[in-house]
């Protein structure tokens, strides 16, 4: 092998970029903006980033582990198949969510002769060519669960207060609608297709056909999606539905044979 080629060969790196929610696309973690600046720091550090060695996982949570993913996996892959030595991510949560999850990695990686440089490690770039750069990696690592834990903890109490009061705590909910106050009330029409729904279930019909009738009919999601046999049973068994205990029905509920057919 000639020199250029050895070098480049060793200057060859791939890049993850992960993306869970349309909220993380609005606060500035898309796929473009995490590309960009990863091409930017390949860049700078001299190191050779084909855009096909750039793999994306789009609606992936952070608690699959980095290799189980669909192109977490195909990475790791080319990794080892054709001897790439560099790993690039943006930010360490693109990557792993607990710390056990980073440390083994990381140590895989290093056994394995790899290098993982992350662009934004709390405002600084950090690389594991070095156990100086291995050691603030794992600790900022923890740091960074501690801190999503302490959020996730307080975020859950203030959605369990307003569940409890009656105000909205998500997004939306299929089967409610919000008032000018944040109050929640029920959306009768959308409770009918739920006993539909719970009904069907309980006849023995599977999620999946479900949905494939809900879709063949027009009926359509919260936000105007299709359904699918996950989103079906999600719907159902939010136990939320159950606060429709304290609201007066319409006139006509209980013309259908499946409204309230099924207990809660």
């Amino acid at each position: 092998m000639s020199s250029n080629k050895k070098e480049n060969a060793e200057n060859r790196a791939v890049a993850y970029v992960r993306v869970s929610s349309q909220r993380q696309v609005d606060e500035g973690v898309s796929i473009a903006a995490q590309t960009r600046r990863i091409k930017d720091y390949a860049h700078f550090k001299g190191l050779s980033l084909a855009d096909n060695d750039i793999f994306v996982d789009e609606g992936i949570s952070g608690g699959v582990p980095l290799w189980q993913r669909p192109q977490g996996g195909a990475m790791h892959r080319r990794m080892l198949r054709e001897n790439i030595p560099h790993l690039i991510s943006l930010k360490i949560d693109r990557m792993f969510r607990m710390v056990s999850d980073a440390l083994i990695t990381v140590d895989e990686l290093s056994s394995e002769g790899f290098t993982l440089h992350v662009v934004d490690l709390h405002g600084e770039p950090v690389d594991t060519s070095s156990p100086t750069g291995r050691f603030f990696l794992t600790i900022l690592a923890a740091m960074a669960e501690m801190e999503r834990g302490l959020i996730s903890e307080r975020t859950q109490m203030g959605m369990d207060y307003l569940r409890a009061t009656q105000k909205k705590f998500t997004r939306a909910i299929y089967g409610w609608n919000v008032t000018n106050d944040g109050s929640l009330v029920p959306n009768w029409n959308e409770h009918n297709v739920i006993d539909y729904m719970r009904w069907m279930l309980s006849l023995g019909v599977t999620a999946s056909s479900i949905a494939k009738d809900l879709n063949k009919q027009g009926v359509r999601g919260k936000l105007g999606g299709k359904w699918y046999g996950s989103s079906v049973l999600n719907t159902i068994r939010n136990d939320f539905h159950q606060q429709r205990k304290k609201y007066t029905k319409p006139h006509n509920w209980g013309e259908k044979e499946w409204h309230d057919a099924v207990p809660w």
